[in-house]
């Protein structure tokens, strides 16, 4: 991009509405000066007139919020230059906070439903999109303003806090930088305000310029930028400034805010401990890595070397037995889901009738998860008879312990606007869940129905050596007869069916 007499233009959202709080003021006049080029600082409205501005190259420069910088770089071909330290800062991150005033009735986040709310624009992070996504892990969902008394939309975090000390809301969510800032310059008593809630780090917002900008002027617009703080008193968002750093080095320290946590003592007290679980579980067991490896290496070779070459003979018989495991993976299937959707419906919080009907469907669960099919077979083997059916029961109701609980986890777990909004609407039980909770749930439902399918396949397989026939049946058949090339077809044929039917599954998973 050719920069004409107009120089260069640097936009900024309106994250304050202090010229303190975002002072950039200082770091422009020194970029023009060792540039000689002028640089025009242009305080926009909004974020999207800050983000217009780049879009339609009116602006060169801009300092946008994290969201802001992620939605513009979809449309606009941007890049970071660097990301501002605050002073006693050890990095560029901070915090989306919710505030109440500490005499009000607000004290925790459940607690800010049906109140008066301030928030700021829908292109601020730590004003709109990290609160938003806060609020919704309560079950407060922020885009439904008739959750609320009422819902103000503030120009810019400076203005949420004044509503809040003017007592014309009753809870606001802004950036921890701008209350920091009020607290600092006494503009606010910390014992009049409650802190309800701090979000997980945010990375730092990065000054951003045009990719298309000319590379040689970028550089050194960089490079001018990281070292300002040596020559000048630099400023940004959060007032005077130590430094600004390279935007890698501002994503490593992001980066390690969420790292560091997980390995704090109790963490290495874990690793500690399943280590310790581990040598001595092998040490009573007498377990010794050296001497299994040993034997395998030497025994297995000699077991491949007598199931080669494959006997593909009766490859017709083996086809159908293997046609035969899969309908009996398949009716297992049917049978699971035909069981798992009521027992899973009341197995879930939201929607079971009442407690005790919870408590016995979530019993009825735990107890078919808790026999193997290997027993529950042999079991039917002895009631029933040899064949398919036996197979067919354990698998069914052995995978009706797990689908039931995937069922159920899935429902409590969906979004619970719509039911209220319908049931608002005088809809009854059955109306809520067809309209409600079964179109959040489909594309979850179809996908533990092929997982399941895809392990029932495979224990299919199993189910035969215990007599419930199919491929298993043959598979166990060969190995008392010692006919290793046998196994060796049997093993091949298992692995194709099983091969491709996952890729039908991976397949409809992908479409849905």
């Amino acid at each position: 991009m050719t920069i004409g007499n107009q120089g260069l233009v640097l936009v900024v959202a309106p994250a304050s509405d202090d010229t303190e709080g975002l002072d950039l003021q200082g770091l422009v006049n020194f970029l023009a000066e060792r540039t000689g080029m002028t640089i025009t600082l242009e305080p926009c409205q909004t974020y999207g007139a800050a983000m217009e501005a780049l879009r339609d190259g009116k602006a060169q420069l801009g300092w946008l919020g994290p969201a802001a910088y992620v939605e513009a770089a979809q449309g606009v071909d941007i890049e970071p230059l660097a990301v501002g330290l605050r002073k006693d800062k050890t990095s560029p991150n901070y915090q989306s906070l919710f505030l109440a005033r500490s005499a009000g009735p607000v004290r925790s986040l459940e607690d800010i439903r049906g109140t008066r709310l301030a928030i700021s624009d829908p292109h601020s992070t730590s004003g709109y999109q990290v609160p938003r996504m806060e609020l919704a892990e309560v079950g407060i969902r922020l885009e439904d303003e008739s959750t609320f008394k009422s819902v103000l939309h503030a120009g810019n975090h400076d203005e949420a806090i004044r509503h809040l000390l003017d007592d014309n809301v009753d809870a606001i969510a802004v950036s921890s930088i701008n209350f920091d800032q009020h607290v600092a310059d006494g503009r606010i008593e910390s014992d009049r305000i409650r802190i309800l809630h701090r979000s997980r780090e945010i990375p730092g917002a990065p000054l951003v310029c045009l990719r298309s900008l000319d590379p040689t002027l970028k550089g050194r617009l960089k490079k001018l930028i990281l070292e300002a703080h040596h020559h000048i008193d630099v400023g940004g968002y959060g007032g005077a400034l130590q430094c600004y750093l390279d935007p890698t080095e501002g994503r490593r320290t992001f980066l390690e805010s969420y790292l560091r946590p997980q390995w704090g003592w109790k963490t290495l007290s874990v690793i500690v401990g399943l280590i310790s679980a581990t040598t001595l579980t092998m040490v009573d067991l007498e377990v010794n890595p050296l001497e299994i490896f040993r034997n395998t290496s030497e025994y297995l070779v000699d077991v491949i070397g007598r199931m080669l070459p494959p006997d593909f003979s009766n490859l017709t018989g083996l086809l159908l037995s293997m046609l035969e495991t899969i309908q009996m993976a398949f009716l297992g299937t049917l049978l699971a889901i035909i069981l798992s959707i009521p027992i899973g419906l009341f197995s879930a919080r939201n929607m079971a009738p009442n407690r005790a009907i919870f408590y016995i469907c979530r019993t009825i669960t735990i107890f078919f998860r808790a026999i193997p099919e290997f027993i529950m077979a042999m079991i039917l083997v002895i009631a029933i008879g040899f064949g398919a059916m036996p197979g067919v029961l354990a698998l069914g109701f052995h995978t009706m312990g797990f689908l039931a609980k995937f069922y159920a986890e899935d429902i409590e777990d969906v979004d619970p606007g719509p039911m209220e909004a319908l049931g608002c609407m005088g809809a009854n039980r059955a109306q809520v869940l067809a309209f409600a909770v079964v179109p959040q749930i489909i594309a979850s439902f179809v996908a533990n129905n092929l997982y399941i399918f895809d392990r029932n396949i495979r224990m299919a397989t199993m189910l035969g050596i215990v007599g419930a026939g199919g491929i298993g049946y043959e598979l166990q058949s060969a190995f008392r007869l010692f006919e290793y090339p046998r196994v060796s077809a049997i093993i091949l044929v298992i692995f194709v069916a099983i091969y491709a039917i996952d890729m039908v599954s991976s397949y409809i998973r992908g479409k849905i």
